[in-house]
């Protein structure tokens, strides 16, 4: 199993009164799968995705539970351990990777920044990677991205350029928080496709955080539903898909036909 959340749980940190935002979340995260977190909006799904990179807000505090990466226990890690982790081990696409790009920098620079933190790179081969990732993703004209600010692009080119730069360092986990949800219908359908041709060309898994049910029939091998903070259901896709047992994942379903 390459990552396995057991029993966790993350409150406010508030001295007045306790506020529970996951409640004894358990899921699984089997090896080169897709598995798709669904729920509504204030279900839990991105504080889950910020538990595992451990950048939850100081507000927020993780009660109990263990988070267990290829093996090791990541709540245990320090703060050193887990930076290296980030990028290189776990990647981030991002919902709006306008904002997620730092504006005063152009995009090539920032990708470059993630390989010569890692990597042994010289200047020269890590723009030569940044190129070969472009390509990757479909960035025709790899010069032009390299040398644009995020302004400057489309938003299916940064969500093309949060992807490259999630996968640069070749991880075993994307953790992918709502990819498609500003995008236009066309462009979703290709990045659901790019999102597919990765898992299998660099045999990786994906976390798929979504409250679009299409998505997951396009892409997810296994889903966990939540609700209000807690796993409501779990299951392989297609049997949630045709056969959902909880009153809220058929809520779900319904609300896309």
């Amino acid at each position: 199993m390459l990552l396995k959340i057991e029993h966790l749980s993350v409150k406010v940190k508030n001295n007045e009164e306790i506020r529970p935002i996951l409640k004894d979340v358990s899921l699984e995260i089997p090896a080169q799968s897709i598995v798709a977190l669904v729920g509504g909006s204030g279900s839990g799904k991105t504080t889950v995705a910020l538990s595992i990179l451990r950048l939850l807000s100081p507000a927020l505090e993780i009660t109990q539970g263990k988070i267990i990466f290829q093996g090791k226990d990541i709540l245990r890690y320090s703060t050193a351990q887990m930076r290296n982790l980030r990028g290189k081990d776990v990647g981030m696409v991002f919902q709006e990777p306008l904002y997620a790009f730092n504006p005063v920098y152009r995009i090539g620079f920032q990708i470059e920044e993630v390989l010569k933190c890692h990597t042994d790179l010289n200047q020269k081969e890590r723009r030569e990677k940044v190129f070969e990732l472009f390509n990757k993703v479909g960035l025709t004209d790899p010069l032009r991205i390299t040398q644009a600010f995020s302004h400057q692009l489309s938003g299916g080119m940064r969500q093309r350029a949060m992807i490259a730069q999630a996968v640069a360092l070749h991880p075993s986990l994307i953790i992918a928080d709502e990819p498609t949800s500003n995008l236009d219908v066309t462009i979703q359908a290709k990045i659901m496709e790019l999102f597919r041709q990765l898992k299998e060309e660099l045999k990786l898994s994906i976390l798929l955080i979504t409250h679009d049910v299409g998505m997951v029939t396009h892409l997810a091998d296994e889903v966990v539903v939540m609700q209000e903070g807690s796993v409501v259901e779990k299951g392989k896709a297609q049997t949630i898909l045709q056969n959902p047992q909880h009153a809220y994942t058929r809520q779900l379903i319904e609300a896309l036909v």
